[in-house]
């Protein structure tokens, strides 16, 4: 039976302790163990079988995370933390965050632009024993169980409120975003987040008022 679930138990970030990921039938798919004492940590997945089958760990940065599972490699982007992230390598964008649930992830299907919805992600009051879940649903069931440590990941990010990258500000001179990349600082904290983005909407709004002004 082909699987297109995985149940991750919401507070598990929070216990401080290995969790599993769970099939539909209840059946362990991953479990993850760790020291669970600061970001920083490595985390390392094991399948169903007991055997190593990837991890997640932090750049030197921490601000994004390394996604391992068994022979490929991608990185989950903290663009803002709480509301939008990406999945290099799975060319997934997501608008949402565990802590609003429900939300998707998506990507771009073609060069027009028409995006397809892999990944949905939605809390449920209880799942068998386990109490209240994370169900992790995808489309396809190759992508399910990085869909689900890319939940995880996502589950300490923001257990810790780490660092994100922050927002592109849109039609940014090249040279101010040379500027930003090669001498800007590395990370918002979510305070800091928070400022940028005010800082940012004023200033579109001031755009905006400019250009009715000059309709």
């Amino acid at each position: 039976m082909a699987f297109k679930k995985l149940y991750i138990p919401q507070d598990a970030i929070e216990r401080h302790e290995d969790f599993c990921a769970y099939y539909e039938d209840g059946d362990v798919c991953l479990t993850f163990r760790g020291p669970w004492e600061s970001e920083k940590d490595k985390v390392t997945i094991y399948t169903r079988l007991g055997g190593e089958g990837g991890s997640i760990r932090p750049d030197v940065h921490t601000i994004n995370y390394y996604l391992k599972l068994e022979r490929w490699e991608y990185t989950l982007q903290t663009i803002a933390l709480f509301k939008h992230y990406f999945v290099v390598g799975m060319l997934w964008d997501v608008y949402g965050s565990p802590s609003q649930c429900p939300f998707d992830f998506v990507r771009e299907a073609n060069a027009e632009g028409d995006l397809v919805k892999d990944v949905r992600v939605r809390l449920v009051d209880s799942f068998l024993d386990k109490g209240p879940c994370f169900e992790v649903r995808v489309a396809a069931v190759e992508k399910l169980r990085i869909a689900a440590i890319a939940v995880v990941a996502m589950l300490i990010k923001e257990h810790y409120k780490g660092l994100s990258e922050g927002e592109e500000e849109p039609n940014m001179p090249f040279w101010r975003k040379v500027h930003k990349n090669v001498f800007g600082k590395k990370g918002l904290t979510y305070e800091e987040l928070l400022v940028d983005e005010e800082r940012q909407r004023v200033r579109r709004s001031l755009i905006e008022m400019k250009e009715e002004e000059e309709s």
